[in-house]
């Protein structure tokens, strides 16, 4: 993209977050009643309980239509086709390309911790054996991204990050390994409100979009359920390992943070108004190396790692969805992070185990006939 189309995407952005800072998080919101732990319960038994759709050659217009407009979840198969990270990248590499870098790690909150030698951290979990899903482990902390400075994200965000000098992990890789990866094939070019691409097309391995970070995890390492902070749409393109976990429809969302934290949460407004409308739904996934996944803006989420993993991800809202993003957003406000896994409440691992129980039992039957 030329210098005045980067301007012109930066400037669009600056106009979005001044917009959204107004009309948003300055304006006092509507107190909703709050959902007890027994009727939370109840509403995640009574859910539409569903595996996550796996798809492949699919195009844009179709991916679009069918799962973004409608803030339906989507595993796209050969979703990293053409990326040559899936030869390229493995903790080996990132050892011998970055491991005398210190690294600041984080727990399943968020939150930082300890600084360690990557190259330290990385052979200490690729060497860990793969684990079944809800066996979780506070053992190891994850890398998701480093910091530098707030004017430095914000070169990288508006396109600039190549005149950036940094000792920030995040920031090095993303300039060192732009041509590892790209836009996936199947989302669109153009027409974006987050990050702000009305001239040109997107290139996220150029233009670092919001949360964009590439994650490395242990076994045993989960990410609470959580709403992600601008409520945007998410990627999350598995390289190396597997992870799994579920995703909660928009009418779900006080009922899981109840049952996930233990005290009483807002009930969610009716599905009429979520985005796509959905009715109660639970999606259980499970992530491939070399999948994609699409967490639909809004939605509440929680990811487990099952082996050694390597992922990259980052956030986006399109133009024809921004409408219905931003009136959501009005309504339930910034994202938030559990205090606790919803794979430790008793009362939702009686859904899923029950659940796992009659799938297997559905494919028996299936076998049989």
């Amino acid at each position: 993209m030329s210098f005045i189309g980067d301007v012109c995407n930066a400037l669009g952005d600056v106009a979005l977050w001044t917009y959204e800072e107004a009309s948003i998080y300055r304006r006092k919101r509507e107190t909703q009643p709050l959902i007890e732990e027994s009727e939370a319960a109840s509403r995640l038994q009574g859910a539409d309980y569903r595996h996550v759709e796996r798809v492949s050659d699919i195009t844009s217009a179709t991916f679009s239509e069918r799962y973004l407009m409608r803030n339906e979840p989507v595993i796209v198969a050969d979703g990293l086709l053409d990326w040559p990270a899936q030869q390229l990248w493995s903790f080996n590499y990132f050892c011998e390309e970055f491991g005398d870098l210190s690294v600041r790690l984080q727990d399943a909150g968020f939150k930082p911790k300890d600084s360690v030698e990557l190259r330290a951290y990385l052979k200490q979990i690729a060497s860990l054996p793969e684990v079944e899903l809800g066996c979780m482990s506070n053992e190891l902390d994850y890398l998701r991204y480093t910091y530098d400075s707030f004017f430095k994200h914000l070169l990288f965000t508006w396109g600039f990050g190549h005149r950036v000098k940094t000792q920030s992990f995040s920031f090095l890789a993303f300039q060192r390994i732009q041509r590892h990866w790209g836009r996936p094939y199947f989302l669109p070019r153009s027409g974006y409100r987050i990050p702000w691409v009305q001239m040109g097309s997107l290139e996220p391995n150029k233009r670092m979009c919001q949360d964009w970070g590439l994650y490395f995890s242990a076994p045993g390492a989960c990410t609470r359920l959580h709403v992600d902070g601008m409520r945007t749409n998410a990627v999350l393109c598995q390289v190396v390992g597997k992870k799994a976990g579920w995703i909660f429809s928009s009418s779900l969302e006080g009922a899981a943070r109840t049952l996930a934290e233990g005290r009483s949460f807002a009930h969610s407004p009716a599905a009429a108004n979520d985005p796509g409308g959905q009715a109660d739904r639970i999606w259980r996934f499970d992530l491939e190396p070399g999948e994609i996944m699409l967490i639909p803006k809004g939605l509440p989420h929680e990811v487990h790692t099952l082996s050694p993993s390597i992922s990259l991800t980052y956030n986006f809202v399109t133009s024809p969805e921004y409408d219905d993003y931003f009136k959501f957003k009005s309504a339930r406000g910034p994202g938030w992070i559990a205090s606790a896994p919803i794979a430790a409440a008793l009362a939702f691992k009686s859904v899923y185990q029950k659940r796992a129980v009659s799938g297997s039992e559905a494919r028996e039957e299936v076998s049989l006939v």
